[in-house]
């Protein structure tokens, strides 16, 4: 059962993750480069709307399996004072931030700029959009690096 629970967290976070990584490398400039806003915009309204459904799939399944993984080292406690605890915090303070630049994205940022008409608007929203979610790649990037050493440390 262990294993089952670990490899669903790992297919989430891959997904998740991965999902995240392809938009914003891969999908989101070729788009730019070859599509004008209006267009464009109407593509991200599209995946974004899906790719809402795997967010929260991914989030859920995160969370299910994470906890369940925490239930099963309750018995040793002493572990969250040391280095693997002290990694532990760090990853959900990653997560936390990443959660809120997520839902500002999808629930803020990506509808304002959707329903504006506004040129300037449009471009102030697409630049702030974009510093956020450089950001919110690293902070991924740094959850993927906490994960992997949480893996490895001793504890």
């Amino acid at each position: 059962m262990d294993t089952f629970i670990h490899w669903l967290h790992l297919m989430a976070a891959i997904l998740w993750v991965g999902g995240t990584f392809a938009m914003s490398l891969a999908v989101q400039p070729i788009l730019r480069k070859f599509l004008k806003d209006s267009a464009r915009f109407e593509i991200y309204r599209e995946i974004g709307a899906r790719f809402k459904i795997v967010m929260w799939g991914c989030w859920t399944t995160l969370l299910l399996t994470g906890l369940y993984k925490l239930w099963e080292i309750r018995e040793t406690p002493e572990i969250f004072w040391g280095p693997w605890g002290q990694i532990f915090a760090v990853k959900m303070i990653l997560v936390s931030l990443m959660v809120v630049l997520s839902l500002l994205h999808t629930y803020v940022w990506g509808p304002q700029m959707m329903n504006s008409k506004d040129p300037a608007q449009l471009r102030a929203l697409a630049a702030k959009m974009k510093l956020w979610g450089t950001i919110n790649l690293f902070v991924l990037a740094g959850i993927v690096f906490c994960a992997a050493a949480l893996r490895f440390s001793s504890w």
